[in-house]
């Protein structure tokens, strides 16, 4: 199955360590349940599609509950998707789709939105 830049996929991303964000799950606004991948939480790609389908692998931003503007490494979802919540820029991660059970979700961002998310992880990585 191809992953796009910009979509949003279900994956369970424990086991956590250190001050990794676990089971604060966001739910989709149609209450879908997943059972059979435990504690899967929607989660942002913001690698490259060509690298996504040629490695199997991909990056990703979790998304969370918590929506405070206040806290600038979250970024609110756009109200018009079926997925809530914020994308933690602080919590990237690199994961191989052929350990992990996931699903997509049917939901792409706008380009210009996962831009500017991959802009502000890059001037956290330069700082």
């Amino acid at each position: 199955m191809s992953v796009q830049r910009g979509e949003i996929i279900r994956i369970n991303l424990n086991p956590i360590s250190g001050r990794e964000r676990g089971l604060e799950t966001a739910d989709s606004k149609a209450g879908e349940t997943l059972s059979r991948l435990g504690n899967a939480r929607p989660c942002l790609v913001i690698s490259n599609t060509k690298f996504n389908n040629r490695r199997k692998m991909v990056i990703v931003l979790p998304i969370t509950n918590t929506i405070k503007p206040q806290i600038k490494t979250l970024v609110p979802l756009p109200d018009n998707i079926s997925i809530t919540g914020s994308v933690d820029i602080e919590q990237v991660r690199n994961l191989d789709l052929n350990n992990e059970e996931w699903k997509t979700t049917g939901v792409i961002l706008d380009q210009d939105l996962t831009n500017y998310m991959v802009g502000m992880l890059t001037t956290l990585l330069s700082c």
